[in-house]
């Protein structure tokens, strides 16, 4: 989990409460001065881009419940390269 200043531009996942759904999700990101990228797997969870050093405060200041860099994820379980990952959108050809 984040806790420190985080570098400007830097892609974060933010972990809202389950009762959220994805118009109030946004509406946090936004209220916590963030570019929405996208939703990830889970309606719940945001993948979203804040260009202050206070990110991780702010997008918990609004709502979120933890903060995470989404490249440490799934860091520790061995995933190899063009696995997909829970958080990661299909793609039809």
């Amino acid at each position: 989990m984040l806790t420190g200043p985080v570098e400007p531009n830097r892609t974060l996942a933010a972990f809202y409460p389950p009762w959220f759904d994805r118009t109030e999700v946004l509406g946090a990101v936004s209220a916590a001065g963030g570019a929405m990228l996208r939703h990830g797997g889970i309606e719940t969870v945001a993948l979203v881009r804040l260009d202050s050093p206070d990110a991780a405060d702010r997008l918990k200041n609004a709502g979120a419940w933890a903060v995470v860099d989404p490249a440490g994820l799934f860091g520790c379980v061995g995933l190899k390269e063009g696995t997909a990952l829970p958080f990661q959108k299909e793609t039809t050809g």
